[in-house]
């Protein structure tokens, strides 16, 4: 007698493929609604012929061509694909790799327009099918303003190299003529004092005095310039030699003001070693210069942060308000008048320029009556254990 197998597991089986068959309608579904929706245009091509198995909406939006257009032809030789080697070597590229990317992509549109796409492709197989879905997305609108931004920025550099080039040749060509202003006046001074009446005496000195001042600001507008014009290459600077150096120059403000200089360890950068010496002697001046009644003290440090060093230039002067912080680091911006405290008003100025050539930022903290720190940045470039 023959054994009846029971009706339970048929039954399952049934409803297990039934729902995966649901699963799989459920997910094409899903497939076709963003594939028909989506904002990119949409070829799928057999891997093997390069011929277009489907193409979504968008891409009659994107070039102008129709459904029927794209369907059934191979890739190169559909419009804005037509004719071109270039597409024969992408498919063949296509064929090759499972995932391409090209940026910015010309096509030329059904209506004749250039369209600019950024083309990604992936290939996967469907039925034992190798099939491959390119996306092209419309980026022409994004190009242009990367073209735009470039375009000014090359505007931008030739106008502040021109700029540079101008302030060298009228401070370096208005040199000699000023020289000879400066000899006349000083020679009235030496011959003439005394022997004419007061008045004639406090004119001459108002012009020596003038014409001293023009030739520090000359100076100084040349110096100013040749931060960008006359640039050293960068090399490993250790800045405590650096710091050394700055020291030497303003030995004799420091021994004259009684100020006293300290210093932590200091690391060793990637930099121009004049023009970080240069920040060091402008910083340490200033210091001196704008010193309080108590003995002036000048503490300078470094600390790593991220991927730069952080340098501190701090003193106990007379501090600066918070409402001139910016105004300070502009060329020829002075808080006193030269009575009180001499100067052209170009240090700091100069020392902002070096340090954002050297990719950091410059800024200070400060109390009035308190003293003030000045902090700079150097990207890093070496280890921890190279300080000293």
């Amino acid at each position: 007698m023959n054994a009846i197998t029971p009706a339970v597991p048929l039954t399952n089986d049934i409803a297990e493929r039934w729902r995966a068959e649901e699963s799989l309608r459920l997910s094409e579904a899903r497939y076709r609604r963003l594939f028909e929706t989506a904002q990119d245009g949409i070829l799928v091509l057999d891997a093997e012929t390069g011929r277009v198995l489907d193409a979504n909406p968008f891409m009659q939006v994107l070039l102008g061509y129709s459904l029927e257009e794209f369907l059934g032809r191979k890739l190169w030789e559909i419009g804005p694909f037509k004719g071109t080697e270039a597409s024969k070597t992408v498919f063949a590229e296509l064929q090759e790799k499972d995932r391409l990317h090209y940026e910015g992509l010309p096509l030329e549109s059904h209506d004749g327009r250039r369209v600019e796409v950024e083309f990604v492709s992936n290939a996967f197989l469907v039925d034992e099918r190798r099939v491959i879905q390119c996306n092209l997305r419309d980026i022409t609108e994004r190009k242009r303003l990367e073209r735009l931004a470039i375009e000014k920025l090359e505007e931008l550099a030739r106008s502040n190299s021109e700029l540079e080039q101008f302030a060298h040749v009228a401070s370096h060509d208005l040199q000699e003529p000023l020289r000879a202003v400066a000899s006349c006046v000083q020679l009235l001074q030496k011959r003439y004092a005394g022997q004419l009446d007061a008045r004639a005496d406090e004119f001459i000195l108002h012009a020596v005095q003038a014409t001293k001042r023009m030739q520090t600001l000359i100076n100084d507008l040349l110096l100013y310039s040749r931060v960008g014009t006359q640039m050293r290459s960068f090399g490993l600077a250790d800045a405590a030699v650096v710091l050394e150096q700055a020291l030497a120059s303003l030995a004799v403000a420091l021994s004259e003001s009684g100020t006293t200089v300290t210093h932590g360890p200091l690391p060793t950068v990637n930099a121009d070693p004049s023009q970080l010496a240069q920040v060091f002697q402008n910083l340490i001046g200033n210091a001196i210069k704008f010193r309080g009644a108590q003995p002036s003290v000048i503490a300078i440090g470094a600390e790593r942060r991220a991927n730069e060093w952080l340098f501190s230039v701090s003193d106990n002067g007379i501090g600066i308000e918070e409402q001139y912080f910016e105004r300070i680091f502009r060329v020829f911006q002075r808080l006193h008048t030269r009575r009180q405290y001499e100067g052209t008003g170009i240090g700091l100025a100069i020392c902002k320029k070096v340090v954002e050539r050297h990719g950091g930022r410059l800024w200070i903290e400060s109390q009035v009556g308190k003293g003030s720190t000045f902090y700079f940045t150097i990207p890093e470039t070496l280890q921890p254990s190279e300080v000293h």
